[in-house]
């Protein structure tokens, strides 16, 4: 009879309850073994003591129990009992207010990003050498990050403050400039262009490690720090002031982006930096081209990212992440928002990256 209820107790009531099933039990047989003994059972009505004290330790089992469950497996047990009114008073407290309609939590909502501030007036791209790429300077700010359109591991999005200005290379890096690493012994392996021409089309076919020797060479030749830019960085220059799925609106434009299917046909491959307008802070091919190797390990979601437009790192994570699309990725993958994983030792025919250079 009370096997059921007592399984949808816990901790200490499910366990007196489960005494009490085996004492009543043992007190039903009461009558019988005092009659083949010759003594007198309990008359109805009259409450055997062993029964009386189980069911004192029951009530103060339950008796704080926020559980319908519980009331009910005493008054199953006990109908008549001691404590059957206030278990009843109890299940009907608990029972109306589960009736009441419960509030649905929203997250809370995320305010839109102020526009950052505009780049110093002066302010212009420079090099710190001849073979250095050409870096743009990014104002602090703040951005809302990520975003809820698409993929979950877009998701949450979270506000992020980018609090120092930084510099950010105004192109993808070139097979120019990559080829003046590899002469300078920084670099230590050139990657295949596929026959094509080399020049001022992006670096590609890198894996993350050969993006780490070419901002290793380029901090050591100009003295200053290079890195890669953090995903965060990376996602507040490429949207530069804007909160819609592409810097310059909702949906994919012609003659915006080199992607499959941006511009009819299909390019095939990358084109030289810059064949497309800029963004409002001023940097080229930020969607589409060559997708970008940033600093930060892949996580399935931005639960838990830094707030402060650090990279997201643990130690020896086998993928790292990429972003902005490339040549031949379609227009979803394009989204300022959107990012995807990579094996950080594999290289590909369409991934390439840019740098960022600490002030």
């Amino acid at each position: 009879m009370f096997a059921n209820p007592v399984f949808r107790l816990s901790g200490r009531a499910r366990r007196v309850a489960a005494f009490v099933v085996l004492a009543t039990a043992v007190v039903a047989t009461i009558p019988s073994i005092a009659a083949a003994q010759g003594r007198t059972a309990p008359r109805q009505g009259q409450s055997a003591a062993p029964a009386d004290s189980l069911e004192a330790r029951f009530w103060t089992a339950i008796q704080d129990s926020k559980l319908a469950s519980d009331f009910r497996t005493y008054l199953d047990a006990y109908p008549d009992g001691r404590f059957a009114a206030q278990a009843r008073a109890r299940l009907l407290q608990i029972e109306g207010a589960d009736a009441k309609p419960q509030p649905v939590k929203q997250p809370p909502p995320v305010r839109p990003a102020p526009p950052p501030p505009a780049v110093e007036a002066g302010a212009k791209a420079s090099r710190d050498c001849p073979q250095c790429p050409l870096m743009t300077p990014i104002p602090a700010g703040t951005f809302a990050m990520g975003s809820a359109e698409m993929f979950p591991f877009e998701q949450p999005v979270h506000q992020v403050v980018i609090r120092k200005p930084f510099l950010i290379g105004q192109r993808e890096v070139t097979f120019e400039e990559w080829d003046a690493c590899v002469a300078g012994g920084g670099c230590s392996y050139t990657p295949n262009n596929r026959g094509a021409e080399r020049g001022t089309r992006p670096a590609t076919n890198l894996d993350w490690n050969d993006a780490q020797e070419y901002v290793a060479w380029l901090s050591k030749k100009t003295g200053k720090t290079y890195r890669l830019p953090t995903e965060a960085e990376w996602e507040y220059a490429a949207r530069a002031g804007s909160s819609t799925a592409y810097p310059w609106g909702k949906t994919m434009e012609k003659n915006r982006a080199n992607c499959s299917g941006c511009n009819g046909e299909a390019s095939g491959d990358t084109l030289a930096t810059g064949s497309y307008p800029p963004n409002d802070f001023g940097l080229y091919d930020m969607t589409g081209n060559a997708a970008e190797w940033v600093e930060d390990c892949w996580n399935d979601s931005f639960r838990g990212a830094p707030s402060d437009g650090s990279a997201w790192t643990r130690p020896r994570c086998q993928e790292r992440v990429l972003r902005g699309g490339s040549f031949n990725n379609d227009p979803r993958y394009l989204r300022s928002a959107s990012r995807y994983k990579y094996d950080y030792d594999v290289r590909f025919y369409s991934n390439g990256f840019r740098v960022v250079r600490e002030n």
